[in-house]
C-alpha cells in the first residue's frame, strides 16, 4: 500500500510525513488489523486469556476460558503451558521482592517457596495478643 507524503506541521518548512505518521494511531491500528494478516486468531487469544488470568489471580476467569479453549480444540499441552507462563509471569517479580526484603529487612522470605504453613502472621500476631 503506497503512502501519500503529506506536509507535516504546516509551517512551510518542507518537513514531510507519509500518512500513517499523520493520522491517528487509532486509526491506523483499526486499519491495519482489518487489512493485516491475522496472527492472533481465537485460540492464541484464549491462550494469551488463560495466562493473563492465572497472573491475575482470577480462578473465575480461568474456569470460563479452560472449558472455551477445550471447546475450540486447543491442545492439554498448550492449555497447560499457558498457565505455566503466566503463573511465572506471577512469580518472577514476587521472587524478586522477596530477594529485595531479604536485602533491606535480614527477612528469609526467599527461603520459602511455599506460603507460611501457619497462615497470615499478621493473624497470628493478634491471636497471641488476644491471648494474654
Amino acid at each position: 500500500m503506497a503512502m501519500k507524503d503529506v506536509e507535516c506541521c504546516g509551517d512551510g518548512a518542507g518537513q514531510q510525513a507519509t500518512r500513517a505518521e499523520s493520522e491517528p494511531a487509532h486509526a491506523r491500528r483499526a486499519r491495519s488489523s482489518a487489512d493485516g494478516p491475522k496472527i492472533v486468531d481465537h485460540k492464541v487469544t484464549l491462550l494469551i486469556a488463560a495466562g493473563a488470568a492465572m497472573a491475575a489471580n482470577c480462578e473465575m476467569c480461568l474456569n470460563k476460558i479452560v472449558p472455551d479453549l477445550i471447546e475450540a480444540g486447543v491442545a492439554e499441552g498448550d492449555i497447560r503451558r499457558a498457565v505455566e507462563i503466566g503463573q511465572f509471569v506471577k512469580d518472577k517479580p514476587a521472587g524478586i521482592m522477596k530477594q529485595a526484603a531479604d536485602t533491606l529487612t535480614g527477612s528469609r522470605l526467599s527461603e520459602r517457596s511455599e506460603p507460611a504453613e501457619n497462615g497470615c502472621p499478621a493473624d497470628r500476631m493478634k491471636q497471641a495478643a488476644a491471648c494474654r
